[in-house]
């Protein structure tokens, strides 16, 4: 008579469900991620010379920022342009721009960045300034971060009112709720090299220089 042995019952444990479950998580985990977007903006280290002398002899066009305690000082070439009328007549040091709130908790809402951009944008006007697009930046060791990456932004591109994005050139502001709302204004360029055409901000000055006092002359 054959005699038969009963199989031994398998204690192993099978691993295929939760496999099955590690990689349905694997994608819905990273669909999930939220991923950083960090903007770079690109500046050039601190220079003795703003370039080279043109043919003429003439010194090449300089545009400075100067940051302060008090405000900004506004250099072309070698001279600070004039207080804004709204500082005119006010006491101490007669900066170009001067502090909006000067009591403000933040040191970047103590300047007046408004006057600053309207300045920049009655400069920018000017025939002989139109093709200018560098500037340079100059802040002590006591000035805030924040606020020469303030005074970047400010400097590099020309804005419009939301409804304007038409425009072909920026405009200047009554108000720092309609500075804070604009829009960059979009130009339409053609790269030189590759031949394709792209929709880009228009600059204001977007050449940004950390640059080195100079001794100015009012």
């Amino acid at each position: 008579m054959a005699r038969f042995k009963k199989e031994e019952e398998s204690n192993e444990l099978s691993l295929v469900p939760i496999l099955n479950l590690v990689l349905i998580l694997i994608p819905l985990l990273l669909l999930s991620v939220v991923f950083l977007e960090i903007t770079v903006i690109n500046v050039t280290m601190p220079q003795r010379s703003a370039g080279a002398a043109p043919p003429s002899g003439e010194p090449p066009k300089r545009l400075q920022i100067m940051i302060s305690r008090e405000g900004f000082w506004v250099i072309k070439g070698d001279r600070a342009l004039p207080p804004v009328p709204e500082c005119t007549g006010r006491g101490g040091q007669q900066v170009t721009v001067c502090l909006l709130e000067p009591d403000a908790e933040l040191e970047v809402e103590k300047y007046n960045w408004l006057a600053l951009y309207n300045t920049l944008i009655e400069l920018k006007a000017d025939p002989q300034w139109a093709e200018h697009e560098q500037v340079e930046l100059v802040a002590g060791p006591d000035i805030p971060f924040g606020v020469l990456v303030k005074a970047m932004d400010v400097t590099r591109y020309q804005l419009v009112a939301p409804d304007m994005d038409d425009a072909i050139k920026g405009s200047s502001f009554t108000s720092v709720d309609e500075m804070n709302s604009a829009i960059a204004v979009r130009v339409e360029s053609i790269d030189p090299d590759s031949g394709v055409s792209a929709v880009r901000p228009l600059g204001l000055f977007p050449l940004v220089v950390l640059g080195l006092p100079t001794t100015t002359t009012q």
